[in-house]
């Protein structure tokens, strides 16, 4: 490897690794103002963590955003919750990282960044309600809290979308 290419290396490691400190200070602040929002709804957030993810999922590679996805779960779960709420995390964070890049291969050209949050945070929801369901045994009640958390899901999934396509053009000009 010459000179160029490990600055250029060293270069991405830098952004990653800073990506990753924005999306744990995104989800500390998420989890701040999500209870603010909706004190009635105790785990629902607005997601601001997954602008990062998303910007991941269009700007680098696989295993980039995978290692992001990674340390944001780790890092944010030492942080702020849980081991339960670590568990329920990690494994809706990374179902849905794996759902939005996948549907961003293979319909790159017909969706926008907003159909792919919309689909990561639909994909997130769905996997926490059965993780909680397996751990807890909750039912048919789970169906009705499903249902109000989905639809919270879809604005601000949307909203996050659409925060993320307008980063896109900054973070393009500035890499």
């Amino acid at each position: 490897m010459n000179r160029v290419d490990s600055k250029t290396q060293i270069k991405r490691i830098i952004l990653l690794a800073n990506l990753v400190a924005v999306s744990v200070i995104f989800s500390y602040f998420d989890k701040m103002v999500s209870q603010a929002a909706f004190p009635f709804l105790p785990t629902a957030k607005i997601g601001l963590a997954n602008i990062v993810i998303l910007l991941g999922v269009y700007r680098f590679e696989f295993k980039e955003t995978l290692v992001m996805t990674t340390l944001k779960v780790v890092l944010s779960g030492l942080l702020i919750g849980g081991l339960i709420s670590f568990v329920i995390s990690a494994v809706a964070s990374f179902l849905s990282f794996i759902g939005m890049y996948v549907f961003h291969k293979i319909l790159k050209e017909r969706v926008s960044p907003i159909s792919i949050s919309v689909i990561g945070g639909f994909i997130h929801i769905v996997a926490q309600l059965l993780v909680v369901n397996t751990l807890y045994q909750v039912g048919d009640a789970i169906l009705y809290y499903g249902a109000i958390m989905i639809f919270i899901s879809l604005i601000t999934s949307v909203l996050i979308g659409f925060v993320s396509f307008k980063l896109f053009v900054f973070f393009d000009k500035t890499t």
